[in-house]
C-alpha cells in the first residue's frame, strides 16, 4: 500500500443501513470536494440519481461475505463477519488505488458490517454516520419488492437494528473519529451539516449544490400513518434505538428534533391489521384490471405493428406499379416518336405520289398529241412502274414500321395489363388491413381516452381506403377503354392494310396489260387516285391513332396522379398509427407508474 500517500490524505468513510440516505450524502460531500471514486455504480429505477458508490469496495465486501456463506446483498444478522488474511492485502491495494486526492472516501452500506476492519486497517480515517428512522427504511426496503421481504417481512425491521446497532456500537467507543447525522437533518440543513462535518474532521469542503437534492425522491410518513406505531407495538426496542440514535446525533444547536414521536399513536393493532386487509384486496383487484389492459394494449400494439408492415408491404408495391408507369410512359414516348417518323414518311411518299400523277398526266397529254408514238410513251410507262415501284417499296416500309408500332401498342398493352393485376393486388391487401384495423379499433375500444382518439383515425382511414378504391376502380375502367380503343385501331390498320394488298394486286394487272398503252394509263391513272385516298385515308388513321395515343398518354398521367395522391394518403395513414402506438405506450407507460 501507498504509505505516503495514504498518510497525507483525509479519509472519511460514509456508514450507514441501507436504504438510509448515504446515496444523497455522498452526493453532497462529493460537490463539495470529498473525492469518492472514479469506478461508481450507475443509477436505476431503484435509485435514479446514482448509488454514487465505489464499485471496488462493493465488490470486496460481496466477496468476503460469500466466502463465509453470508447473503452477499448484506441480509444477515451475523454478529461478526470473519475477514481471512488474503482479502486484507486486496483492501490495502483498493486503499492504495483510491487515495489520489488529498480528501478522499467512499459509501458501501456493507460497510457497516465491516467497521471495525476498516478502523483498524486505516487507523487515520473518519466515518460520517448516517442514519435514518426505521419506518422510512422498512418502506423504502418493501419498495424495492425484494423477494426475501416478502417472504420474511419483518426481517427489515432486524436488519434496521441489526445495523444500527452496529453503528451506536462503533460511535460509543469511537466518537473521537465519529460524527453521527441523521438523514432528516442532513436534508433539511445541508450547509449547516457540512460546516460540522469540517469543525469535526478539520476538512476544507465547499457548501453543497442546492440543486442535488429532489424532495420526490424521499418519503416520509405522514401523521395518519400507522407504521410507526405498528413498528413499536411489534419491535418497541427498534424504537428505542431509534431514540437512542438521536440521543448521540448532531443537530443545530444541539436540539434534536423529536417529532417524529408524534407519529406513535395508540390506536388498536386490529384496526390496522384489517384496513391493510381491505388495502391489499383492493390493489389486488386493481393491479388485476391493469394486467388485463396492459394485455389488451399489448395485443393491439401487436395488430398495429402487423398493419404497419403491410401498409409498408403495399406502398412497396406502389413504387414498384409507379416503375412499371414510367416505363409504360417511355415507351408511348418512344411509340409516339415512331409514329412522328411515319407520319413524315408517309408525306415523302405522298409528294412522290403527286410528282408520280403530275407525269402520268403529262405523259397522258403527250399520248393524246402523238399516239403513233407508242415507244417513247412506253418508256415512259416503264418509268412510270419503276416509280410505282418504289411508292410499292415505300409502303413495304411503312408496313413494317406500322407492324413494329403495333407490336410496341401490344407490349403497352401487356404493361397495363400487370399494372392492373399490380393494382387489384393492391387493392386486396388494403382491404385486409381494413380489416385488421377494424379488429384493433374493437379492442382499443376497452381502453384510455386516448384509443378513442386512435378509433377516428382509423375510422378516416377507412373512408380514404374506399376512396382510394373508388379512385382506382375508375383508373382500371379508363384502362379497359384504352384498350378498347387500341383494339378498333389495330382492326382499321388491318383493313388499311388489305386494302393496301388490293392496290398491289392492281398495279400488277396494270403492268401485264401494256400492250393496250392508253387503257392502261387510265388505269394506273385509277389505281393511283384511289391509292391516293388510301393514303390520305391511311393518314388520317394513323392521325386519328396518335390523338388515341395522346388521351392515353393523359389518362396515364392522371392514373399516376392518382397514385401519387393515394401513397400520400397511405404515408398520412402511417403517421396516425405511429401516433396511435405513441399513445399506447404513453397509456403503457401511465399504467405501469
Amino acid at each position: 500500500m501507498n504509505h505516503h500517500n495514504t498518510a497525507k490524505s483525509d479519509i472519511l468513510a460514509i456508514i450507514s443501513m441501507h436504504r438510509s440516505g448515504s446515496s444523497l450524502t455522498a452526493s453532497l460531500l462529493q460537490s463539495g470536494g470529498l473525492h469518492i471514486g472514479r469506478n461508481l455504480m450507475e443509477g436505476d429505477e431503484k435509485n435514479i440519481k446514482g448509488y454514487y458508490e465505489n464499485l471496488d469496495f462493493y465488490d470486496f465486501h460481496r466477496a468476503v461475505l460469500a466466502s463465509q456463506g453470508v447473503d452477499e446483498n448484506g441480509w444477515t444478522l451475523q454478529e461478526q463477519i470473519e475477514v481471512e488474511d488474503r482479502f486484507r492485502e486486496e483492501a490495502k491495494e483498493i486503499v492504495d488505488r483510491a487515495s489520489v486526492s488529498g480528501v478522499w472516501g467512499w459509501k458501501e452500506p456493507r460497510t457497516t458490517l465491516f467497521l471495525e476492519f476498516w478502523a483498524d486497517l486505516l487507523p487515520q480515517a473518519n466515518f460520517l454516520l448516517m442514519y435514518r428512522s426505521p419506518w422510512e427504511v422498512v418502506e423504502s426496503l418493501y419498495r424495492q419488492n425484494h423477494g426475501l421481504f416478502k417472504t420474511q417481512p419483518e426481517l427489515a425491521v432486524k436488519l434496521w437494528m441489526h445495523y444500527n446497532k452496529k453503528i451506536i456500537t462503533f460511535y460509543n467507543h469511537s466518537s473521537s473519529r465519529c460524527l453521527l447525522v441523521n438523514t432528516k437533518t442532513l436534508i433539511q440543513n445541508p450547509a449547516a451539516s457540512i460546516e460540522a462535518i469540517n469543525q469535526k474532521f478539520k476538512l476544507h469542503l465547499a457548501p453543497p449544490d442546492a440543486k442535488i437534492y429532489d424532495p420526490s425522491l424521499f418519503r416520509s410518513q405522514g401523521l395518519d400513518s400507522y407504521r410507526p406505531s405498528l413498528i413499536e407495538s411489534q419491535f418497541p426496542e427498534a424504537v428505542n434505538l431509534y431514540q437512542e440514535l438521536d440521543a448521540r446525533a448532531w443537530f443545530p444547536e444541539n436540539t434534536p428534533d423529536l417529532s417524529w414521536r408524534e407519529l406513535i399513536k395508540p390506536s388498536p393493532y386490529r384496526v390496522w391489521a384489517f384496513r391493510d386487509w381491505v388495502n391489499v384486496c383492493k390493489l389486488e383487484k386493481e393491479n388485476k384490471k391493469l394486467c388485463s389492459q396492459l394485455e389488451q394494449l399489448e395485443q393491439s400494439q401487436s395488430q398495429l405493428q402487423q398493419t404497419e408492415g403491410l401498409l409498408e408491404q403495399s406502398q412497396s408495391q406502389l413504387q414498384q406499379t409507379e416503375g412499371l408507369l414510367e416505363q409504360s410512359q417511355s415507351q408511348l414516348h418512344q411509340t409516339q416518336a415512331l409514329l412522328s417518323n411515319f407520319q413524315s414518311q408517309l408525306q415523302q411518299t405522298e409528294g412522290l405520289l403527286e410528282q408520280s400523277q403530275s407525269q402520268l398526266q403529262q405523259t397522258e397529254g403527250l399520248l393524246e398529241q402523238s399516239q403513233p408514238q407508242l415507244h417513247p410513251t412506253e418508256d415512259l410507262l416503264e418509268q412510270s412502274q419503276s416509280q410505282l415501284q418504289q411508292t410499292e417499296g415505300l409502303l413495304e416500309q411503312f408496313q413494317a414500321l406500322f407492324y413494329q408500332t403495333q407490336a410496341e401498342l401490344e407490349a403497352s398493352q401487356s404493361h397495363l395489363q400487370q399494372t392492373e393485376v399490380l393494382l387489384e393486388q393492391f387493392q386486396a391487401q388494403f382491404y385486409q388491413a381494413q380489416v385488421e384495423l377494424e379488429a384493433s379499433k374493437s379492442q382499443l375500444q376497452h381502453s384510455h381516452r386516448e384509443i378513442e382518439q386512435t378509433k377516428c383515425q382509423v375510422d378516416e382511414t377507412e373512408t380514404l381506403l374506399k376512396q382510394s378504391q373508388s379512385q382506382l376502380q375508375q383508373t382500371e375502367s379508363s384502362l379497359g377503354i384504352c384498350m378498347s380503343q387500341l383494339l378498333e385501331t389495330r382492326a382499321e390498320l388491318e383493313i388499311s392494310q388489305g386494302q393496301h394488298h388490293e392496290t398491289q394486286r392492281k398495279l400488277k394487272r396494270s403492268q401485264s396489260q401494256h400492250h393496250k398503252i392508253q387503257e392502261e394509263l387510265e388505269q394506273s391513272q385509277s389505281q393511283q387516285h384511289q391509292t391516293e385516298a388510301l393514303l390520305e385515308e391511311y393518314e388520317s388513321q394513323l392521325h386519328h391513332t396518335q390523338q388515341e395515343l395522346e388521351q392515353l398518354q393523359s389518362q396515364y398521367h392522371q392514373t399516376e396522379a392518382l397514385l401519387e395522391e393515394y401513397e400520400s394518403q397511405l404515408y398520412q395513414t402511417q403517421q396516425e398509427l405511429e401516433q396511435s402506438q405513441s399513445q399506447q405506450q404513453k397509456y403503457e407507460s401511465q399504467l405501469n407508474q
